[in-house]
């Protein structure tokens, strides 16, 4: 539209203004409303450019970052560093749980003999 309006005026020249037909304030609200139109579109484009490229690297982004996440934990989980934590914690709370089933089977016969009044004597040295 600017640039029909410039050949226009190249064209005709001064011949397009008159006495009485055009000022110059006439051409000047003329290219105003031209140049505004031309930025309204430029910033239209440049809004859908950014919501089109934002959605863009967001997908790209999401796509690098589940496939970064993969690989490195593909490789943690098969490095001897997670093999030997795990190992270490299975080996762990299978001591846990025996020394607690071990715990629980002699407490019941601890108690059970601390209550035997030949036991509650308090005369007795400790023995081991």
């Amino acid at each position: 539209m600017f640039g029909l309006l410039l050949l226009l005026l190249d064209l005709q020249g001064a011949s397009l203004i008159r006495p009485g037909d055009w000022e110059y304030k006439d051409l000047i609200a003329v290219l105003l409303t031209v140049v505004s139109l031309i930025v309204t579109f430029i910033g239209f484009i440049v809004a859908v450019a950014a919501i089109w490229g934002f959605q863009t690297l967001r997908n790209i982004a999401e796509q690098i970052s589940v496939e970064t996440s993969k690989t490195g934990s593909d490789s943690y989980l098969k490095s001897e560093n997670f093999t030997q934590r795990v190992d270490a914690a299975i080996t762990a709370a299978m001591e846990a749980r025996a020394r607690d089933a071990v715990q629980d089977a002699l407490g019941a016969s601890i108690v059970k003999s601390d209550a035997a009044p030949e036991h509650q004597v308090r005369d007795e040295e400790w023995r081991d």
